[in-house]
């Protein structure tokens, strides 16, 4: 499923400025603007990207060897 940035950004700023609900943590802090979270959102979804090419001899190109760990 292909989620757009965009409308969940703007969906979850408007969750966190109508909750009906006392939520200590959207109190204390400032809700984020919709440009923010859709910032957040991308980074979180890049997060699998980090790494780096070597040269492989096998198939005579560079080739991307991912740095990321699951936890």
């Amino acid at each position: 499923m292909v989620v757009n940035n965009k409308k969940l950004a703007k969906y979850l700023r408007k969750e966190m400025e109508t909750q009906d609900e006392v939520n200590t943590t959207f109190h204390l802090i400032k809700v984020p603007t919709q440009d923010d979270l859709e910032y957040w959102i991308q980074g979180f979804q890049s997060r699998k990207c980090v790494g780096h090419s070597e040269w492989s001899d096998t198939w005579q190109k560079n080739i991307w060897i991912s740095d990321y760990e699951e936890d």
